[in-house]
């Protein structure tokens, strides 16, 4: 490259802010998808992508949306599925966050710019160990994924016919799940595996821990290590301020979208079904509306009042620092919590 280029291109990355930073890399990210999903390999049949089509799949995969105009499972083949994967999962553990984990692989200093963009790519607000966080999520987030996968995919095997199909499903399954993404490779979502707990209930736990924060499962990975090591006898481990408010507020809205749906849908959409499988359905959808974008019942059939609370609680969205969107749980919070106050005559 001519050195006077490579000089001004240096010249226009320094001068770059941290935000304008993320936004290029996102959109080089973007641009990427496009290329990786847009291989033949990664269509069936050489499939012939509308451009538009592919864009958006791109951008829906990077944003970790879920949303798509063409069927994955008829469209993509098992080399796209993994090229799916790779983009939600860069994009859900955040892009910066995996190239800090590539730099600290290979050894390199993390520097001061690059920390910035972590804090901002990860809604953090100190640069105080900001590497060892990195390698925390990473860390807590894969095996997460790995476990799920390796669950689901053993008792797939009784769902379908060979034991790769089946384990294929759990991993894909799983990262979607985890991510937050909403993306399925069955066709029908969850409907096939509707009434079957486990299924359901390994689904809820991974959206759970995809979209509750990644700060609050540091936390608890940390509280887990201070017990094994029995710190605890000499004193008593205190979890942070901001994971007693993202945790209770996050259960809160769950407990309040069940109770909502189970009130609207009794005798509606849920009419006829056993009372465990009305419990469950109502709690799935509370916990997947947030952010997951899974269902394991046809919501076209829900009353004006479920959807409303349904648009309510994706309003709201996940946690700071999670796979997830939304204004957040913690910003839904400090509304509510600066209301009371005010109405108590406490403001300021």
């Amino acid at each position: 490259m001519d050195f006077a280029l490579q000089q001004r291109i240096q010249h226009f990355i320094r001068k770059l802010t941290p935000i304008q930073s993320l936004v290029i890399i996102y959109f080089v990210a973007v641009i990427i998808g496009i290329i990786l999903l847009g291989l033949p390999w990664s269509t069936k049949g050489n499939y012939d992508w509308d451009f538009t089509d592919l864009v958006f799949m791109a951008v829906s995969c990077v944003s970790v949306t879920g949303l798509t105009t063409v069927s994955v499972s008829d469209t993509f083949t098992t080399f796209g599925y993994f090229m799916i994967m790779i983009l939600v999962q860069v994009s859900g553990i955040g892009l910066m966050s995996l190239h800090i984990a590539m730099w600290v692989i290979l050894g390199k200093r993390i520097g001061f710019r690059e920390r910035q963009l972590v804090v901002r790519d990860q809604n953090q607000t100190t640069m105080q160990g900001v590497v060892k966080y990195i390698r925390e999520v990473i860390l807590i987030i894969v095996s997460i994924e790995l476990i799920g996968a390796l669950i689901l995919g053993l008792y797939y095997t009784k769902y379908f016919p060979t034991f790769g199909e089946a384990m294929l499903q759990g991993l894909f399954g799983s990262v979607s799940a985890t991510t937050n993404a909403g993306f399925d490779i069955t066709g029908e979502s969850l409907l096939p595996f509707r009434g079957d707990l486990f299924v359901v209930f390994m689904q809820i736990l991974l959206l759970t821990l995809g979209a509750i924060g990644f700060p609050v499962l540091v936390e608890v990975r940390r509280y887990i290590s201070y017990r094994a090591t029995r710190q605890a006898t000499r004193q008593p481990y205190h979890f942070s301020l901001f994971t007693k408010l993202t945790a209770s507020t996050f259960f809160i809205l769950v407990l309040f979208g069940m109770v909502a749906l189970l009130l609207f849908e009794w005798n509606q959409s849920f009419k006829g079904l056993p009372i465990d499988e009305k419990l469950v359905d109502a709690l799935f959808q509370s916990v997947t509306t947030r952010n997951g974008g899974l269902t394991t019942i046809d919501i076209t059939s829900f009353s004006q009042a479920s959807i409303f609370v349904l648009s309510l609680l994706m309003f709201i969205g996940a946690s700071p620092s999670s796979v997830g969107g939304g204004i957040r749980t913690t910003t839904f919070a400090v509304a509510v919590l600066s209301v009371i106050a005010f109405i108590r005559g406490e403001y300021g």
